[in-house]
């Protein structure tokens, strides 16, 4: 029988990427990153994830990118959390076409946005002064029949 290392699945190489990417280092989950792969476990979209929300929050949004696109070309298909994150870094990085351009992405792999995904965008465009793109935005989500309970929660938020 053969002995499993304490590092040989996918959860654990995510657990350990997630703490250093909430300690800020980056190398170290880039490193743990390609060591995973090394060893044969193959990352999953949480794993992808947990590296691109690292890039977004330290302002490395190309890399941010280039994880994406490396999760899609391996198969690994982006779940509402992975979107969610690429659309607060887009808004970080100024790209509101992009952000909206990827809420329509989303929804056209079946990927249905949650409030979350739709209240950091809405937020994001009103900081920025896109008021009627941020309306724009309510507007397309209570169209789809999503969250009008939660309307109310959404324009609050108007005096950001």
């Amino acid at each position: 029988m053969k002995e499993v290392g304490i590092f040989q699945s996918v959860l654990h190489f995510t657990t350990l990427i997630d703490g250093l990417s909430r300690a800020g280092n980056l190398d170290a989950c880039h490193y743990f990153f390609n060591e995973m792969i090394k060893i044969g476990c193959v990352p999953d979209v949480v794993c992808y994830t947990v590296m691109m929300t690292g890039y977004i929050v330290a302002g490395e949004f190309d890399k941010a990118q280039e994880m994406f696109d490396e999760m899609i070309s391996h198969g690994q298909l982006p779940n509402v959390f992975t979107y969610d994150s690429m659309i607060r870094g887009l808004c970080m990085d100024g790209k509101f076409e992009e952000a909206c351009l990827m809420l329509k992405e989303m929804e056209s792999r079946g990927c249905k946005p949650n409030f979350l995904v739709y209240t950091t965008l809405v937020s994001y465009l009103r900081n920025a002064g896109r008021l009627s793109k941020a309306h724009g935005i309510i507007r397309h989500m209570v169209e789809k029949g999503q969250y009008s309970l939660l309307l109310g929660k959404i324009k609050r938020y108007r005096r950001l």
